[in-house]
């Protein structure tokens, strides 16, 4: 799928390409980034293909990696906020390529956004960042999440809800 996203800040606009990840093609590229024996991500994404509630998810900008992205049914994650789930709640976990310009990362951000609330149908969506991920915590402030203080823990990360 192709998502076209243009921000109102910018007039800049950026071609996304947002795609389920595609086995073996992406895992070359995973296991750059997560450091793992290609066999064991092959077996997590094939189970992650099977699964009826999470989809992983890879945004290129031309042949170029920007992020992975693995999209949950959030009453099937464990954020610790199960009280407050909704059956169309959503969690997004992210792993960013490591040399993506940041504004190109930011507008896969954004098509991420809002491909998981326009074909997804998501009312709500959780992320949980670690409190050191200064890249995503500017992001999820600027778009604007609000960050789920009830839920504050001594975990070394903040859970955060933007709603559609």
């Amino acid at each position: 799928m192709m998502v076209s996203v243009t921000r109102s800040d910018s007039h800049v606009k950026d071609d996304i390409t947002f795609r389920a990840v595609v086995i073996p093609d992406d895992i070359k590229w995973l296991q750059q980034l997560t450091g793992l024996d290609a066999g064991c991500l092959i077996s997590f994404y094939e189970s992650i293909q099977a699964s009826s509630f999470i989809q992983s998810m890879m945004a290129w900008d031309n042949d170029q990696p920007i992020l992975q992205v693995d999209i949950c049914e959030a009453l099937f994650d464990d954020l610790g906020v199960s009280d407050i789930i909704s059956d169309s709640d959503y969690t997004l976990r992210f792993q960013f390529a490591p040399h993506a310009p940041i504004a190109v990362i930011q507008q896969a951000l954004y098509s991420c956004v809002e491909y998981v609330f326009y074909e997804m149908k998501a009312k709500r969506i959780l992320m949980q960042v670690r409190k050191d991920n200064k890249l995503l915590l500017d992001w999820v402030k600027a778009a604007p999440f609000t960050n789920l203080a009830v839920v504050a823990t001594k975990l070394p990360y903040a859970i955060y809800m933007l709603t559609k």
